[in-house]
């Protein structure tokens, strides 16, 4: 029966892709033209992703193994005063309208969106922005909700309102935000989470391009959760993150390498309310590290990349202290040009809390459009009796600290693109696996694994 299942999830995923094509081929570009040259003044994109599955119900490790899928249609729409390669101003919004049969993870969703199931409609992103701000070309300013992702998910990983005001230097680059989360623009889910409201956040990132293709810097981020006594938020922190970060390549005729270090402590205080509504303050402290090494061998066939990484937390001596990721962060490791993957797997989170976890990848290139990866990891304990960093409901046992061993392995291939009335259309493909052996930290979790199948098309 479950293997009935996982062909009919594949399938569907497929049998989808054929009728959408050709709707996701459709849009027009709309521009003001003169007698010497194209000016562009606004656009249109289109995007069309395709998803489903197989696995835990919504990630939720020990819950029940269950189809999902997802079809979701976003349209971009882009302003631009006078004219694109030259703007002052620039209007951006982004939507979607989608279909979802669940929470499930995958490469190839955003990690803050609702928990909606069924039809949806959202206004995604929706910004203005002033370009050469103060007439400085390095300074732009931007009103509005906007996403803030970087590499690592660790620091930020979420859309909300915001003002923010980047620089964009030869040598440095850098912004300063403050916002906070108002609604979700949702038709399904328009108002927040309890645990989302009320909470101002200031965040920044400092980086200097010390050397060619290296980067160093820090980041910042101060939150202040003022939602005041809520039974269904009975905790709200106040206080700052700090950290560094490095990153670069170098590269040489028969090889490459490549590193990424990030390196954050947390500071302040939390504040806990109990049922009979009284609170109870603590204070706060913990840090993070993660890193990943690359090297990549092109002299051989398929170029393999072969990568070493690891992740540590403090050891936290109670559950409310340590490091720990709040509404707005994620273990995801974002890229935008492929796809995004976890911190240890595409399909299972972790919280970067009481955690230590290592493994070692291997990336090859079939074809030069192709990239066929191989990941496998383990997961520790810091305290065995501290809180675990798995989504599960399964019973403990503190006696040790092994979560287990996950194996990943991701297939992603892109066509050329199809020049069409002046443009480029795409298509994405992804076909990932995952699989779970539990440890004996959670002796009653059977072994879980997940499969899905994607499919992006943009124009």
């Amino acid at each position: 029966m479950k293997e009935y299942k996982m062909r009919n999830a594949g399938l569907f995923a497929l049998s989808l892709a054929i009728p959408v094509w050709a709707m996701a081929a459709e849009p027009e570009r709309i521009a003001h033209t003169t007698n010497e040259a194209e000016l562009i003044t606004s656009e249109v994109f289109h995007k069309l992703t395709l998803q489903g599955g197989y696995g835990p119900e919504d990630s939720l490790l020990g819950a029940d193994e269950d189809r999902f899928y997802s079809i979701r249609y976003e349209p971009t729409f882009i302003w631009y005063e006078p004219e694109k390669r030259w703007p002052r101003w620039m209007v951006f919004t982004r939507g979607w309208l989608a279909y979802d049969s669940g929470n499930s993870s995958s490469p190839l969703r955003e990690d803050d969106q609702q928990q909606v199931d069924g039809f949806n409609a959202e206004l995604r992103e929706f910004y203005l922005r002033r370009s050469l701000f103060n007439d400085d070309p390095a300074l732009s300013l931007t009103l509005g909700r906007q996403r803030f992702a970087d590499r690592s998910g660790l620091w930020w990983d979420d859309t909300f309102e915001a003002l923010r005001l980047d620089y964009t230097g030869p040598f440095t680059r850098g912004f300063v935000a403050a916002g906070q989360k108002f609604f979700n623009y949702n038709t399904d889910v328009n108002s927040l989470d309890p645990r989302d409201k009320d909470i101002i956040h200031v965040l920044g990132q400092y980086g200097w391009h010390w050397r060619h293709a290296q980067w160093a810097g820090l980041k910042f981020m101060y939150s202040d959760d003022h939602s005041g006594d809520n039974p269904e938020d009975p905790s709200d922190f106040t206080g700052y993150r700090l950290g560094a970060f490095m990153h670069g390549s170098t590269v040489n005729e028969n090889a490459s390498s490549d590193y990424r270090l990030e390196v954050a402590m947390v500071n302040g205080e939390r504040e806990l309310q109990n049922s009979t509504s009284d609170t109870t303050a603590v204070d706060i402290q913990g840090w993070a590290v993660q890193g990943e090494f690359g090297l990549q061998l092109q002299q051989y066939a398929w170029q393999p990349r072969i990568a070493l990484y690891a992740g540590m937390t403090d050891t936290p001596d109670e559950d409310d202290n340590g490091f720990f990721l709040n509404r707005i962060q994620s273990d995801r490791l974002i890229n935008d040009r492929t796809y995004s993957t976890r911190l240890v797997s595409s399909a299972f989170r972790v919280d970067m809390r009481n955690l230590l976890y290592y493994g070692a990848g291997v990336e090859l290139h079939p074809t030069e459009r192709s990239i066929l990866e191989l990941r496998v990891s383990d997961m520790q304990l810091r305290n065995a009796a501290g809180p675990l960093p798995l989504r599960t409901d399964s019973p403990r046992n503190t006696d040790s600290q092994s979560l287990g061993q996950v194996i990943d392995l991701n297939y992603y291939w892109q066509n050329f693109p199809l020049a069409y009335r002046g443009r480029l259309f795409n298509l994405n493909t992804l076909a990932s696996a995952s699989y779970l052996s539990p440890g004996d930290a959670t002796p009653d979790l059977d072994d879980q694994y997940q499969i899905s199948l994607g499919i992006i098309m943009h124009y």
